[in-house]
């Protein structure tokens, strides 16, 4: 609605100079109900002497006995009358002049105030939604507070909030009354509410309207809307759109007074994003601070604050709390063949497994690299923990799918139940005894299930100290290679000798490898023993070979070596440097290790033969390989296991297995050693089988070089 200029002060001096001049009864305030009575009064008075002068006239006409002064004659009278008339007509039309022009001037003031009134009503509304916009920090508060305030500035029937998502789409967040359906969508350039988005200016509509788009059901089409872009610092934010009240026809004026409130709108949803964002980054945050990155399973952290909560909390007599420690088992092979990447994949679908294979309130973390830890609570028995770790194997044994591949892992899995005792149990204790009964799992063999007992913690405190001590045999030459010959059981001449690692423990004595070989193995010193024992034992070859050329050296290969890409030249490095013939080296591998990566151990033993080295598979028999092993690997001799050669005489099957072993060995042309000979009886079956070459503590023990030299020279 537009609004004159307003009256100045000498018009309101005119005011109530016309006020005094209409015999208004006050000059301060006068009104239009004042300026009424004046006019009714004016013209009573008017009708009064007007009725008075035409009775005076019809008297002085109809009365003859009135006797009249000669010089005042009935004419002169009447003409008198009506003069009178015609004055007192003139001031009435006089004073109606006067008082229309007052009411004039008192409806502009009137109007003026109005108006006054109506433009500091939009402000106090425009300020007092500005402070409710600015009171909100939650978007969908704030979108709510937005279109409130709008339908009270504007008296609106309905008004809806669109946002703009992406770079050209406007959807409905929000509305009010009957207005666009909710989570409506349009394209910026369409329909009246796109043009404005595209445009960036407001638009009055004035005229009946339908709702554009879908038709909707809506008991009054308005007859007049607005809508204005929400823009802050240039950049589109949404568009707010307004329809009036059927008998409201919106003006220039409300336009420009909604694109006001247009801008406070925009500016409090800057401000509402930008909390949400705050917001939405905090929590982010705060849960990869207690999430895995890559599984999205707890983390350490929050696995530990859980199993504190869980130990603190009051339980039902007889239930207990247990930790599960899941340590996948062979997954290094994934790594190494087949990349990082479907390592990942791995370990991500490992979590829905576990997920899918605990209970909803149990907690499953990863706690770094292969392992996993499960809290359950409310156990009634130690049968229950079994269960629960039978069911999370029995997941895992499941292949996994990587693209068009299928890979099995399994797994093995300590678990540690809280002691039923009166004092809390910490859950370091409780860590501690599952980390020690994983331990004991994995020394089980893959798949293992171990719930942890008292022995374990005594054997655990020995290992630890084993491997403590361990770090340090190197360092102060604790460490010894012994060596022990190999035979021909038909000529009884040395032909090879294996070299096998020895520790002159401090307070223990002499320990064999088997003593100490695991406890390398867990704390990641074996392949620097190897190394070792590779170095020791070509540095006395070079020495023994002035003696015999011909003598072959036997060495044990850890299979954690195998993946090492510089493995094959690092071994020729060592025979360079000690200027061995490769062929006067034979590499002995566990036939249990061959299984575990085909490709990595087919590629390591052609690198070998290339060289002109031989190897050996050790511990034949037992370590399930199949005869395709035999005929793919480049394999040069088996050494026939110790358990088949103590019952080779007492039982009729095992003498029948390692006379086909023999066989099987000379019908390959590998070389067959027959290893742990103890007594005569064993050597002579052995010959009498055809095996050729021996070696055991009947014939020899293992010896420390110069024994060996001595040996060797007699």
């Amino acid at each position: 609605m537009s609004v004159k200029q307003s009256v100045s002060p000498d018009e309101r001096v005119r005011v109530v100079e016309a006020a005094r001049v209409a015999g208004l009864d006050s000059f301060d305030t006068p009104t239009l109900a004042a300026v009424e009575r004046r006019r009714l009064q004016l013209w009573a008075m008017t009708l009064l002497l007007l009725v008075a002068v035409t009775l005076g006239i019809i008297l002085l006409t109809v009365i003859e006995s009135v006797q009249l002064p000669a010089w005042l004659s009935p004419m002169a009278i009447q003409g008198g009358f009506l003069l009178l008339v015609i004055l007192f007509c003139g001031y009435a039309v006089e004073k109606e002049i006067q008082l229309r022009r007052l009411a004039r001037f008192l409806i502009n003031e009137m109007t003026l105030t109005a108006a006054l009134t109506n433009r500091l009503g939009e402000i106090s509304s425009l300020l007092e939604s500005g402070k409710a916009l600015n009171l909100d920090l939650d978007l969908g508060d704030v979108a709510g507070t937005i279109l409130r305030c709008a339908r009270d500035l504007l008296q609106g029937h309905d008004c809806s909030l669109q946002l703009l998502y992406g770079e050209d789409q406007l959807r409905t967040v929000k509305v009010a009354g009957e207005s666009a359906a909710l989570g409506a969508r349009i394209k910026v350039g369409e329909g009246i509410a796109g043009r404005v988005a595209e445009t960036k200016e407001p638009v009055l509509i004035n005229g009946l309207m339908e709702h554009e788009g879908e038709r909707r059901q809506v008991s009054v089409l308005p007859s007049s809307a607005m809508s204005v872009p929400l823009v802050n610092r240039g950049q589109l934010l949404g568009v707010l759109n307004i329809n009036a009240e059927p008998e409201r026809i919106y003006t220039e004026h409300d336009l420009r007074a909604f694109s006001l409130f247009g801008e406070q709108a925009a500016i409090a949803i800057t401000n509402a994003q930008l909390f949400e964002s705050q917001q939405l980054a905090a929590s982010r945050n705060s849960f990869q601070a207690l999430h895995d990155g890559l599984t999205g399973l707890a983390n350490r952290s929050l696995f530990l604050n859980r199993l504190d909560l869980a130990l603190s909390r009051r339980r039902q007599q007889g239930k207990s709390v247990a930790v599960l420690f899941v340590d996948l088992d062979d997954f290094k092979r994934i790594n190494d063949n087949l990349g990082h990447a479907a390592g990942d994949d791995v370990l991500v679908q490992v979590g829905v497994r576990l997920k899918e294979s605990t209970r909803a309130g149990d907690t499953v973390a990863r706690l770094g690299g292969d392992e996993f830890g499960v809290v359950i609570e409310e156990l009634e028995s130690r049968d229950e923990i079994h269960v629960a770790a039978r069911r999370i194997l029995d997941g895992l044994a499941r292949p996994f799918i990587l693209g068009l591949r299928e890979v099995s892992i399994g797994g093995s899995i300590g678990a540690a139940i809280e002691d039923k005792v009166p004092a809390e149990q910490q859950s370091d204790d409780l860590l501690s005894h599952a980390a020690m009964a994983l331990h004991d799992a994995k020394e089980q063999g893959k798949g293992s299930i171990r719930l942890f007992d008292g022995s374990m913690k005594a054997s655990g405190l020995q290992c630890l100290e084993l491997e403590t001590d361990l770090r340090h045999a190197l360092e102060m030459d604790q460490l010894m290679v012994y060596y022990q010959p190999i035979y021909s059981i038909s000529s009884g001449k040395i032909l090879a000798m294996e070299a096998l690692a020895r520790w002159e423990h401090p307070t223990r004595g002499l320990l064999t490898a088997g003593a100490f070989i695991p406890a390398a193995m867990r704390c990641g010193m074996l392949g620097q023993i190897d190394r070792w024992i590779l170095e020791t034992s070509c540095r006395a070859m070079r020495d023994l070979r002035e003696l015999r050329e011909d003598l072959v050296l036997h060495v044990n290969l850890s299979p954690t070596r195998f993946g090492n890409p510089d493995l094959a030249q690092g071994i020729a490095s060592v025979l360079d440097r000690f200027s061995i013939p490769a062929s006067n080296l034979c590499l002995e591998i566990t036939e249990g290790s061959i299984l575990r990566d085909t490709e990595v151990t087919a590629k390591l033993f052609g690198d070998l033969h290339n060289l002109g080295g031989r190897v050996a598979l050790d511990d034949f028999g037992t370590g399930y390989s199949s005869l395709s092993h035999l005929r793919r690997y480049p394999i040069d001799c088996l050494k026939i296991d110790q358990s088949f050669i103590d019952g080779m005489n007492t039982d009729p099957n095992g003498r029948r297995l390692v006379e086909s072993i023999i066989r099987m060995g000379q019908g390959l042309d590998l070389e067959v050693v027959a290893e742990g000979v103890e007594d005569a009886s064993q050597l002579r079956a052995l010959e009498g089988l055809g095996c050729a070459r021996a070696q055991g503590f009947f014939l020899a023990r293992p010896m420390e070089l110069e024994s060996f030299k001595m040996l060797l020279a007699g």
